[in-house]
């Protein structure tokens, strides 16, 4: 299997140091060295941590494998947050669409302090390309808990919660509902989504090729009534922004319109959770 890494980094030195680059070591050493490319986009205009320098330092003591693409001149007078991670991602799949775009897979995996810093039980990744046939991108449950809640696109809860009045009564609503999902599904099971990413998720590199990122809601990939149905689950009415949307749900929407993809969540944790005292500090739970 040819497998693309792809990260972006900003203001990520304690993830990096803490786990992530050990990641990389864990992903070369089961897809084969020569199999992966990785890559980072990296936003120097708004890092001001040590993330570059270990990432520079790591290159060093493993020739050059990490691929570093600056992000500053694309996004210098972009201040939206979702925007840039968009942009960011972009110019690493544009990157795997131009020079990469015969590989099987790309992965994208965050490297912030808290999603993907547990221990890597590599046998999921065993479990997921076993049944590849069951996803064309498949993202993971997590051991501390499912936390991308504004990433995951499902039945009924397709659109954006921060896009609906009174938000946080929506995510509530939302995230019991997926608990329960969660709850009544098995160990192993591959859950039918919208739009998941939890942090790590694999791609086939067929099924995006002609896909992008974006921090816009796009109307038209929407499937025939499910915001309606979302709006009468929400109990609460939509806004009429179109921006400033999560980066991720539109190219998985983009995927199943124009490639029928299949986009779940395995119940199976790929990152073990932290049981250290310095997680009660973190944005998130690890």
């Amino acid at each position: 299997m040819k497998v693309c890494l792809c990260m972006c980094v900003k203001n990520n030195e304690f993830g990096l140091k803490y786990k992530l680059l050990n990641h990389i070591n864990t992903l070369e050493t089961y897809f084969g060295k020569d199999n992966v490319k990785i890559m980072v986009a990296y936003d120097e205009g708004k890092s001001n941590d040590k993330s570059l320098e270990l990432l520079k330092e790591y290159n060093s003591k493993n020739n050059n494998v990490i691929q570093i693409f600056d992000m500053t001149h694309i996004n210098k007078n972009i201040s939206v947050r979702t925007i840039r991670i968009a942009n960011a991602r972009n110019k690493l799949l544009d990157e795997i669409k131009q020079k990469y775009s015969m590989y099987d897979y790309f992965i994208f995996m965050d490297t912030n302090e808290y999603a993907c810093i547990g221990d890597m039980n590599t046998s999921v990744l065993d479990y997921v390309f076993e049944n590849k046939d069951k996803w064309d991108s498949v993202s993971f449950n997590r051991e501390a808990g499912y936390y991308d809640t504004w990433a995951l696109s499902f039945d009924p809860f397709i659109y954006s919660f921060f896009h609906f009045n009174d938000w946080k009564f929506v995510v509530n609503r939302m995230r019991n509902h997926w608990n329960n999902i969660l709850t009544n599904s098995k160990d192993g099971d591959f859950i039918n989504v919208y739009s998941a990413f939890n942090g790590f998720a694999i791609y086939k590199v067929e099924k995006f090729l002609n896909c992008s990122f974006s921090a816009n809601i796009h109307m038209d990939l929407f499937p025939e009534n499910s915001i309606e149905k979302n709006v009468q689950y929400a109990k609460r009415n939509i806004l009429q922004s179109l921006e400033g949307d999560v980066d991720h749900r539109k190219i998985f929407l983009e995927s199943i319109k124009k490639n029928n993809s299949k986009i779940v969540v395995c119940n199976k944790s790929l990152f073990k959770k932290v049981n250290e005292d310095f997680v009660k500090k973190l944005r998130g739970e690890a």
